[in-house]
């Protein structure tokens, strides 16, 4: 009878035990979030995760602060989430991290991150309103003379978005990369520069520089899109670069999607709840209407056809790169096929 009482105590106790653990486990987020922009402020990555964890910070009732941590291309601030509890409270604003490993940046792949696309942004080739180029064949014409590579371009980094378009783009044709690209801390400060006059031409992304396509102070002189692209509040349409060099169709549409990311081995409970919240900001009017201000293209995409759009752009762009012998390392070696 003793032995009894003894077994029904223990397994009392155990019951409780469970039961109390259970019940102190709260749901996530239980707590504030930080979300980590790996590049200055004004740029894409900053304008679009602050747009959407602000709607994403009402719907889940905790504070989402921002912190901007540029350097590397965006590795700096990306390596500083890797060194945090990978339990979804600490979050990336970036675009696709295709070309990290590859350009030798960083040692853990894109599949290392789980990512979440807001929206997709197409490259524009523009200029200053001063410039002496103004159309996109005067540039064109200027690169191909210009064996010293003294026109500059102005990108967010060594494998950011912009930097990739041009060496995509010369891929197929040698003269689209003979501009001297000019690294700086990000896509505003690339766009400053130019404004600046300290380079010539900018490659960069067309919500960067939508407000001053708008007032006049940059001319767009192509797209990097399929058709031409119609941009709220410019008044002519951007024509695609293929209306110039017919050959480059085939590499279009070049840009990138911008969004959040996290460690892909977060708790799939805090998954899908970063995954809901982050499906049903995309769809408020502020988010909507954020897409029309910057000249952005909305997708509001799920975890799983987020990762299909990101290991496409790290494979088709890392072979790219690693052909042209400017990536150190091959996609194949992360598993990519061609």
């Amino acid at each position: 009878m003793k032995k009894i009482c003894i077994v029904s105590l223990v397994l009392c106790l155990t019951c409780t035990a469970v039961f109390a653990k259970a019940a102190g486990e709260k749901p996530f987020p239980s707590k504030d979030i930080t979300l980590i922009v790996p590049w200055g402020a004004g740029g894409s990555s900053d304008l679009v995760g602050r747009r959407v964890t602000d709607e994403m910070s009402k719907i889940f009732g905790v504070k989402i602060s921002v912190v901007n941590t540029p350097g590397a291309t965006g590795t700096v601030g990306m390596n500083d989430c890797l060194l945090k509890p990978h339990d979804g409270y600490t979050l990336i604003a970036n675009a696709t991290p295709h070309t990290h490993y590859v350009n030798g940046l960083a040692d853990w792949s894109p599949k290392d991150w789980d990512y979440l696309a807001a929206y997709y942004v197409p490259c524009v080739i523009a200029v200053s309103k001063n410039s002496k180029y103004k159309t996109f064949n005067d540039l064109y014409k200027a690169l191909k003379d210009n064996p010293a590579n003294t026109i500059k371009n102005s990108v967010a980094g060594i494998g950011s978005s912009g930097y990739n378009a041009v060496m995509v783009l010369s891929a197929t044709d040698a003269v689209m990369g003979k501009g001297l690209n000019t690294p700086y801390a990000g896509g505003a400060d690339a766009i400053k520069a130019l404004l600046a006059g300290e380079v010539d031409f900018t490659s960069q992304l067309s919500n960067e520089m939508i407000d001053l396509l708008r007032s006049g102070d940059l001319v767009a002189l192509c797209s990097l899109t399929e058709e031409n692209l119609v941009l709220e509040g410019v008044s002519k349409p951007i024509p695609s670069i293929k209306t110039f060099i017919p050959e480059l169709a085939k590499s279009l549409p070049i840009g990138d999607a911008f969004g959040l990311m996290f460690p892909s081995d977060v708790p799939d409970a805090s998954k899908k709840a970063l995954e809901a919240a982050f499906v049903k900001a995309c769809k408020t009017d502020s988010v909507k209407a954020f897409a029309g201000q910057k000249g952005m293209i909305l997708l509001g995409s799920t975890i799983a056809e987020s990762n299909e759009l990101k290991d496409k752009a790290a494979a088709a762009i890392g072979f790219t790169l690693y052909d042209l012998g400017i990536a150190k390392r091959s996609p194949q070696d992360l598993g990519y096929k061609r």
